[in-house]
């Protein structure tokens, strides 16, 4: 009996422990050396501004304008998405060594961007048209047959679209690509010229489809959340031994 009792103290001392620690590392992460809270009196856009100013060497008005840009470049990127299916190849924003945003589109692209910088004028300094060999319409089409294809023979993928590099990024984990290797070799996995398999430590399934979960960039503070769920279950063999 005391040492059942002994068991539950522990028990009881390390969750309580565990508690505390995850509680001050959470409260530690929105404090500033001075113990105060880092956003507290600022506004939130000026300090994102401030942040990035000092990461792309920029001053802080220009960071903002920058930011305003970003936000009309976005509407334009779902204009051209809805209106120009044919020929539109996607959008991405430069920051380095100067601000622009690229326009990609497979033929006539001048031509096309043309109305739409009358709409938007703020960004006829800083958009560039590039030439690209497939529309982004068309490479979703690809990612879904990609996709579609390996799924059908119980291989998990994941998925994306380089805009930049105009093609499909299909993603294998260690332990499929053999079984994948062995499908396209057979033809039971046809892909197109456009879709390019990368090997990845791990994919994992969840209901809006595979997500890579080993590049680290999923979860905010992922590694606290790993070392205490590791830490849970050491507690839980203990008290199992224990009990």
């Amino acid at each position: 009996m005391k040492n059942r009792l002994s068991g539950k103290a522990t028990f009881i001392f390390l969750g309580a422990v565990l508690v505390l620690v995850f509680t001050a590392v959470v409260y530690a992460q929105g404090q500033d050396s001075s113990g105060k809270s880092g956003l507290e009196g600022k506004d939130p856009l000026l300090y994102d501004a401030q942040g990035y100013a000092s990461n792309n060497n920029v001053s802080t008005e220009e960071a903002l304008r920058q930011f305003q840009l970003q936000d009309i470049a976005g509407k334009l990127d779902a204009e051209l998405s809805m209106n120009e299916t044919e020929t539109f190849a996607g959008l991405w924003l430069e920051h380095n060594p100067e601000f622009r945003v690229v326009v990609q589109f497979t033929r006539d692209g001048e031509t096309t961007i043309k109305p739409y910088m009358g709409k938007y004028p703020e960004l006829a300094n800083v958009v560039e048209v590039r030439t690209a060999e497939v529309s982004l319409t068309e490479l979703q089409r690809t990612q879904a047959e990609a996709s579609s294809s390996a799924r059908t023979l119980d291989i998990p993928v994941g998925s994306g679209i380089n805009v930049r590099e105009n093609r499909v990024e299909l993603y294998v984990a260690k332990a499929d690509m053999n079984r994948f290797d062995g499908a396209v070799r057979k033809n039971e996995i046809r892909l197109a010229d456009k879709v390019r398999a990368i090997l990845v430590e791990a994919i994992e399934t969840v209901e809006t489809g595979p997500v890579i979960v080993n590049e680290g960039k999923g979860y905010p503070n992922g590694g606290l959340i790993v070392l205490l769920i590791g830490l849970a279950v050491m507690l839980a063999v203990y008290w199992e031994k224990r009990g």
